[in-house]
């Protein structure tokens, strides 16, 4: 909302500076944006009295014009295509300076000497856009007689600041001057003037009948008749206030319903009487794919949640967005219908945003309009067409529906609102600062009866009261207290953030980068890595690479690795820390997981200076998440199992991941056939429930102190069947050993020469270790028996 102080003197009297104005507004609660000051930059303007034109001897396009200033008559050359005599025009002199830095200087143009320039709207810093179309590409001429030499921007309305309301949506009572106004009488006191609206009705009554078909959706509808107008251009300041508002002028009659649009917040919308095509106004909803074409040309598709203004039969207009093209206001138009009206809101914004047509007046429907000001707008247009386009209005008002004018009450207390503000207010000024706001208060036996007119319907409760009080009492003057009656404990991370934060320190170590993807893909890519096979589809989706939620991270990490890979970056370790989504039928909210998930391809730990490298397989992500369970606390609760139940993964070297008993994940290697579909060589992959991890309570860690005495290993070869698992021998060992064995992992597993068909064969290292006195060999001797006897009793063969 562009604010013209100029314009807002004429509602209110400030007495301050601008700077301070927008400053103090700001402070108030509504943020002022901008500042256009069109002073800025301008010197020496100055209304001109073009006296003769003649042709540039030299030159086509150019002309020579005999310029009164006020105190001398000078030659100025003009290229403009519609300077003429006897026109009053802008002129900046030698010596002045335009917006962009410009400066006049005294020149000669194809050897004639022009002392000044004759400027248009644009050049003094009105942008293009708002400018009439009639001056477009041309200087402006007044309309009216005019006092060469005076300050052209005084004479223009120019002589002025506009501040820029960045408004939240809940303060639509500033959508208009008159809101406006208000606002600055609370910040600063004063009476606002409201605007002339008393019309001299004619003996004729109004021909129109209205008639609402859904009182939901169209409240209240009115029109007035204006006869006998005449098109022509709005009165200068009329068209200039609107430039400054962000509007560019059109005609009178146009000119008029936007500028008390801007007055009272009101949209309204000016019929061709004569082109409506009946003596009725039907409100209703349109029928399903019914056809409307808007002033724009275009030809809409309506559907039937789109409120439509009709002749009885056809529509005319679009409620509250746009009117159509078949009764607009034109050069021909004697007679004009006003609409004021009242329409359901959610209609409007689902209008306007589904056919893309956002306006003045869509802006302010979408928000809800003032009951109070419907039908002073309708008197106010009628007034400004009596008199600017000698019109004559027809007596009576057509209208439909019932407006609440009643208004709403809250209920406080000088108590209540100093308990939540730490203030100390008395009841008085209270009562002034509300009374300055244009609310009605009152004290009743202690408490605050507050009315609530309908421009200000977003105050709903007590503590929008208290809102409304600090803001303008100012909430610099309110004294900063600690909170009473309350503990202050330190902010910290739970448990879950705190575990989290390890697990990316942990990966980013081991050299992974997090990856962040949308948790939107294809539906061709559910399914991949997961049992969940249905998903959550978007009813709109951007396009069919985010159509549906996902099920599973692993997918776009595997997009990730294959759009580095083919930039020439082959060793790529990336995780994602994210959600995936388990549908619960179309019409419910899915359930979210929190997931773990990671790929690494390429070569790992490579070093160019011994020629070493290890390429990615499944012990790099095993390594990867033992690592992280271990910091954890976790690690002697996890256990791997191997499965093949992801077709997109390697079937002998994938594994199940285990806590406990339950399944959180796997780890793995990509299928090669999936691989190479995606450009990858030997990948790796990982993806676990995070949630499952993170809601496992570890408790503190206990640290011990570092062994005095040394241990002592033994290693194991075994040849077992192929389908054992080196996890189940762990398992027997550790069931032999219970005392003072301290470690087991296995070192080597093979498959090949010397190993029997459907056997291979496995070796261990066991640590064996006494806290509290050195082991002797005869000592092991007693711990290393029993597990070899255990290993030989399941059916292992011992290797020499």
């Amino acid at each position: 909302m562009r604010v013209s102080r100029e314009w807002l003197e004429t509602f209110i009297d400030v007495k301050v500076p601008t700077d301070e104005l927008a400053e103090t507004i700001t402070r108030g609660g509504i943020e002022v944006d901008d500042l256009i000051d069109y002073t800025k930059d301008i010197k020496k303007l100055v209304v001109g009295y073009v006296k003769s034109v003649k042709p540039h001897p030299e030159a086509d396009r150019l002309n020579l014009c005999e310029v009164d200033t006020g105190k001398e008559t000078t030659q100025i050359v003009c290229g403009a295509p519609n300077v003429q005599k006897d026109s009053y025009v802008i002129v900046s002199k030698v010596g002045g300076r335009l917006p962009g830095g410009i400066k006049i200087k005294r020149a000669k143009l194809r050897g004639e000497v022009s002392e000044g320039m004759i400027c248009s709207l644009e050049e003094i810093g009105v942008k293009e856009e708002f400018v009439p179309a009639e001056y477009q590409g041309g200087i402006f001429m007044f309309k009216s007689e005019q006092t060469p030499g005076e300050d052209a921007l005084r004479a223009l309305y120019l002589d002025d600041q506009v501040l820029e309301f960045d408004l939240t949506p809940n303060r639509k009572d500033a959508l208009s001057m008159i809101g406006a106004a208000y606002e600055t009488r609370a910040l600063f006191g004063g009476e606002v003037e409201v605007p002339e609206e008393t019309v001299s009705e004619a003996d004729d009554i109004v021909t129109m009948t209205v008639e609402n078909e859904d009182a939901e959706a169209v409240p209240f509808y009115a029109v007035r008749e204006v006869w006998d107008v005449e098109i022509k251009p709005a009165p200068l300041w009329m068209q200039i206030r609107l430039i400054k508002a962000g509007i560019r002028p059109i005609n009178n009659v146009v000119d008029i319903s936007n500028y008390v649009l801007m007055e009272y917040g009101q949209p309204l919308h000016m019929f061709d009487r004569d082109r409506i095509g009946s003596d009725k106004i039907v409100t209703r909803f349109a029928r399903e794919n019914e056809k409307f074409t808007t002033l724009d040309g275009k030809e809409r598709t309506l559907n039937t949640e789109d409120i439509i203004i009709t002749n009885g039969e056809v529509p005319i207009a679009l409620a509250g967005v746009m009117g159509g093209q078949d009764s607009e206001v034109t050069e021909q138009t004697m007679n004009v219908v006003i609409e004021s009206a009242l329409f359901d809101p959610v209609k409007i914004r689902k209008a306007s945003s589904r056919l893309n047509l956002r306006s003045e007046a869509s802006q302010r429907f979408e928000k809800g309009v003032s009951h109070e000001f419907i039908l002073p707008a309708v008197n106010r247009a009628a007034y400004l067409l009596e008199k600017y386009a000698g019109g004559k209005t027809l007596k009576g008002i057509a209208s439909e529906g019932q407006l609440d004018l009643e208004p709403g009450v809250i209920q406080t207390s000088a108590d209540f609102i100093n308990n939540r503000l730490g203030t100390e207010l008395t009841v008085a000024e209270i009562l002034g600062i509300l009374q300055r706001l244009g609310l009605g208060a009152e004290e009743k036996d202690g408490a605050i009866d507050v009315l609530i007119p309908s421009r200000r319907d977003d105050l709903k409760i007590p503590e929008d009261i208290s809102e409304e009080v600090a803001r303008i009492f100012g909430y610099d003057n309110i004294p900063s207290t600690l909170p009473q009656y309350s503990v202050i404990t330190p902010g910290r991370l739970s448990d879950e953030q705190q575990e989290v934060r390890v697990i990316k320190r942990q990966l980013n170590a081991q050299g992974f980068s997090q990856a962040i993807n949308y948790a939107l893909t294809s539906k061709k890519r559910i399914g991949e890595f997961t049992t969940l096979t249905d998903s959550l589809a978007l009813l709109m989706p951007m396009s069919e690479d985010r159509a549906v939620l996902r099920t599973s991270l692993v997918p776009h990490l595997v997009d990730n690795a294959t759009y580095n890979v083919n930039r020439q970056q082959k060793n790529v370790s990336l995780f994602e820390i994210g959600k995936i989504f388990k549908t619960n039928g179309q019409d419910q909210l899915p359930d979210e997981i929190e997931m773990l998930a990671g790929i690494v391809t390429g070569d790992q730990h490579k070093t160019a200076w011994m020629n070493t490298r290890v390429p990615s397989d499944f012990y790099t992500v095993k390594g990867v998440l033992e690592s992280l369970f271990k910091k954890l606390g976790l690690v002697d609760r996890v256990t791997y199992k191997q499965s093949s139940v992801h077709d997109e993964l390697h079937p002998g070297r994938t594994a199940e991941v285990y806590l406990d008993d339950k399944v959180i994940g796997f780890a793995g290697e990509l299928h090669p056939q999936y691989a190479e579909d995606h450009d990858l060589g030997q990948t790796a992959v990982f993806e676990i429930n995070l949630a499952e991890v993170l809601r496992v309570k570890t408790g503190s860690i206990l640290y011990e102190f570092l062994p005095k005495y040394p241990s002592m290993s033994r290693d194991v070869a075994l040849e077992v069947e192929s389908d054992v698992q080196v996890s189940e021998i762990i398992g027997k060992i550790k069931t032999a050993a219970p005392k003072y064995l301290a470690d087991v992992y296995p070192f080597d597993v093979y498959e090949g020469e010397h190993i029997a068909d459907g056997k291979k064969s496995v070796a261990l290292h066991l640590t064996y270790l006494n806290k509290e006195k050195t082991l002797t060999d005869k000592d092991i001797e007693a711990l290393h028996t029993p597990v070899e006897e255990a290993l030989k009793e399941a059916g292992y063969i011992l290797r020499g």
